[in-house]
């Protein structure tokens, strides 16, 4: 039985990173931007690796934002690949195996139990055949907020 921590912060999916970018342009909303180095830059947001990896498919502005942050980007450590390994076998068809990776929804999962953070995410429930984040943020008792949900948790208002 995994020991309860005090919240450590925020968790962000590949899915949140790109929804930002499209609905909140850096040009248009630098406040917004400005808000999450600042959190980055306390340890409050963070992502596994893989995001970083699924990121590098398009060459963008987020991709060159993100590389500027490496700091937020954690490598795993044994008790996400357990926790990893575990999801998978809970919930297999959380990641489409017959599409090339990387997969980062585990990781983020993972990422957010061992950190005991808020998972963010653009992702809705899913159903029992294709569950998504929401749903195995659920079953694991790791909150899960969308972007305006976290943009209201901190009282942000632009």
């Amino acid at each position: 039985m995994r020991q309860l921590k005090l919240f450590q912060g925020y968790c962000i999916d590949t899915s949140a990173l790109i929804d930002l970018k499209k609905e909140y342009p850096q040009d248009i909303f630098p406040s917004v931007w400005k808000d999450l180095e600042n959190l980055i830059s306390n340890g409050l947001l963070i992502a596994p690796r893989q995001v970083l990896e699924e990121l590098k498919k398009i060459e963008d502005e987020l991709l060159k934002w993100v590389r500027k942050r490496k700091g937020m980007f954690r490598e795993l450590n044994i008790n996400q690949i357990k926790d990893v390994k575990d999801i998978l076998n809970r919930f297999p068809k959380l990641v489409d195996a017959d599409k090339p990776g990387p997969h980062a929804d585990p990781f983020v999962i993972a990422l957010a139990l061992t950190e005991s953070c808020t998972v963010i995410t653009s992702e809705h429930s899913g159903t029992p055949d294709k569950p998504k984040i929401p749903d195995v943020c659920a079953h694991y008792g790791v909150k899960c907020l969308s972007l305006l949900e976290f943009f209201r948790e901190q009282g942000w208002e632009y």
